[in-house]
């Protein structure tokens, strides 16, 4: 099972800091595209998101996270 954590940062001052904005992970499951294809689906819904509602992010991130089993 893969998962990628999907992170928004505004500003370079948070974006250096690695101080997040917006923080979500996403992952593998029944009935749902890849961890991957929804990681980029994400990015760029938040990347329209923060030009309609003037959040200024400014980068968003994806990283591979890993799973333990629950």
């Amino acid at each position: 099972m893969a998962a990628y954590e999907v992170t928004a940062y505004r500003g370079k001052r948070n974006w250096h800091l690695k101080i997040a904005d917006y923080r979500k992970t996403v992952r593998d499951g029944d009935g749902k595209p890849s961890a991957r294809e929804q990681a980029e689906a994400l990015r760029t819904e938040l990347a329209d998101r923060s030009l309609r509602n003037r959040f200024g992010w400014t980068h968003i991130d994806i990283q591979p996270k890993e799973v333990t089993d629950e």
